[in-house]
């Protein structure tokens, strides 16, 4: 979740917690039945058990015994497998990603672990350690086996993706000169190793173009479309620049140059999508200012659909469709039509009573958009409420018919130390059924990726 929390909202939780009895947490059970759901397909979860969803608002982690950050293999709706994954939700989700061709999957750690037993923090974007850890999968059985762990070779990752032909991992680094870190990879997707053993490592300055009045001066996700050369990245969470890669003989970046002016959209924005054309790039906007008060009205955030530079032609905004109210994840179907935007509304404040009527504050929404093309104007189809804490990301199954959102806890008792994959599905018309099917998971998924 990429926003900071303002001291004045903590002060006001804070009189709050001394102030009120705490409520129960009894009426927000969203009545789903624990069982696999109906997707079709494999996919992988990345939960942070390091704190709960409410840390966000009001700094307190709810540590408990077991917590480990998880990642959890799911086979036709059903969670077959876990492995340790260090991860941290102290991101926009696109933390994690799988080779096109080879079982292999990436996570990267954008914040370290909390101090054992640590019960709370002034702020979980301050006081958590600096990422550095890559860490490998194989994802080719019943079992995931961690296949490598890289710690040291990166400097507070953002986000991971793989080159659409396999050649290479692109990690964005917020660094002070913003570069992105290019790995060459092997035949059976792993890191190329150079003579002394090493894993190889190119990085490339992009020298965002950062303007005066920036609150955040810093990269936030670089998104690699099908080319394997051009480059879509979220520039200080207010602004979209487009890149150009140079390739080697071999296929790997070397060099890298702005490509026409940076665009700005929107309010706060998240993560993208490129079409499966390479034609436009979608990205959410949370349309979140940072403030305490926004944290309590913010109003709906959107979907942007950007026409990226072409020739003399400069990028610019094709269309936006207003959607929930923190919209954060957003997936794309494979055929390119559609398009699924997750909202967690204001589902991180935390149970109290003087909050108890705050709307928005229960359930997530979950919106299917139709996408043209052609045109690459968005249309809304339907949404869809459950309940559930800090929803961050979707995604369809192979059949474009059936969606998994990370959710990532409950407000109910118990069920605030477990995580939960909800699962949707979509009639011919283009709406939404809740399939009433959840997996509990480890407490905190927040990314989602299918394998292909």
């Amino acid at each position: 979740m990429g926003w900071i929390v303002r001291t004045g909202l903590m002060a006001l939780l804070g009189l709050g917690v001394a102030g009120c009895v705490v409520a129960d947490f009894s009426s927000d059970d969203p009545g789903f039945t624990e069982a696999p759901g109906a997707f079709e397909g494999r996919f992988l979860a990345v939960s942070d058990a390091d704190m709960a969803g409410t840390a966000y608002a009001d700094g307190q982690l709810e540590p408990f015994e077991g917590a480990l950050d998880t990642m959890i293999l799911f086979d036709d709706g059903a969670a077959i497998a876990t492995a340790p994954a260090p991860n941290s939700v102290i991101s926009w989700p696109q933390i994690v990603d799988v080779h096109p061709s080879r079982p292999t999957a990436y996570v990267i750690e954008t914040r370290g672990a909390a101090l054992a037993g640590l019960q709370a923090m002034e702020s979980v974007y301050s006081e958590f350690p600096v990422g550095t850890a890559l860490n490998i999968f194989d994802t080719s059985g019943a079992d995931l086996d961690r296949t490598l762990e890289l710690d040291g070779l990166l400097e507070n990752p953002q986000s991971v993706e793989v080159s659409a032909d396999g050649r290479f991992l692109l990690i964005a680094q917020d660094t002070d000169g913003a570069e992105i870190a290019i790995l060459p990879l092997d035949a059976e997707g792993l890191p190329e190793r150079g003579e002394d053993g090493a894993p190889l490592i190119r990085t490339l300055a992009l020298n965002p173009p950062y303007r005066k009045g920036d609150s955040e001066r810093r990269l936030r996700v670089a998104h690699l479309s099908s080319d394997c050369q051009t480059l879509a990245v979220n520039v200080a969470n207010v602004r979209v620049q487009f890149y150009r890669l140079a390739l080697d003989g071999d296929g790997l970046p070397e060099r890298v140059a702005a490509l026409g002016e940076p665009i700005d959209v929107g309010v706060r924005l998240a993560v993208g999508r490129w079409t499966p054309d390479g034609q436009y790039f979608l990205i959410t906007d949370v349309n979140s200012y940072e403030s305490s008060l926004a944290m309590l009205t913010q109003r709906g955030g959107q979907v942007h659909v950007i026409a990226p530079p072409k020739g003399a032609s400069a990028a610019r905004l094709v269309d936006s469709a207003r959607v929930g109210r923190f919209a954060e994840g957003l997936e794309i179907s494979d055929d390119g039509t559609r398009i699924a935007s997750i909202a967690m509304g204001r589902t991180y404040l935390p149970e109290l009573p003087f909050l108890e009527v705050w709307p928005k504050r229960r359930t997530y929404s979950l919106h299917l958009l139709s996408l043209d093309l052609e045109t690459g104007e968005l249309g809304i189809l339907d949404e869809i409420r459950a309940a559930g804490v800090l929803p961050e990301d979707v995604i369809f199954d192979e059949t474009g018919r059936n969606l998994a959102v990370a959710t990532f806890h409950r407000r109910k008792g118990a069920d605030r130390q477990r995580g939960f994959i909800d699962f949707f599905s979509i009639t011919g018309e283009g709406e939404f059924i809740a399939q009433g099917k959840t997996q509990a998971v480890m407490r905190g998924p927040h990314d989602l990726v299918r394998l292909p």
